[in-house]
């Protein structure tokens, strides 16, 4: 919990300025988007990870040493348009 010093007042408009110490903890700057939920009574904000950022993590994750026999052949343009189908076309 935190104590008095630490706690905040939600605003008219229902917001909460995120203290300094815990945006830098989370790598979370102004403009990025963050995913909120309630977990256990608790309030958890967590940064999204962008499409980039998650090609980045996985890339060379599944190599054809570790990929599944059993596992269907997939076409990286139906596969990229299906991840990309929510964003304004680029044409």
């Amino acid at each position: 919990m935190s104590s008095d010093a630490d706690a905040l007042r939600i605003d008219t408009k229902g917001r909460v300025t995120i203290p300094k110490s815990i945006r830098e903890r989370l790598n979370i700057e102004a403009g990025e988007r963050v995913d909120i939920e309630i977990e256990d009574g608790a309030v958890v904000i967590r940064p999204q990870i962008s499409r980039d950022e998650f090609i980045a993590t996985m890339d060379g994750c599944i190599t054809e040493e570790n990929r599944r026999e059993s596992a269907t052949p997939t076409d990286p343009e139906e596969l990229k348009a299906d991840w990309t189908s929510d964003l304004p076309n680029s044409s």
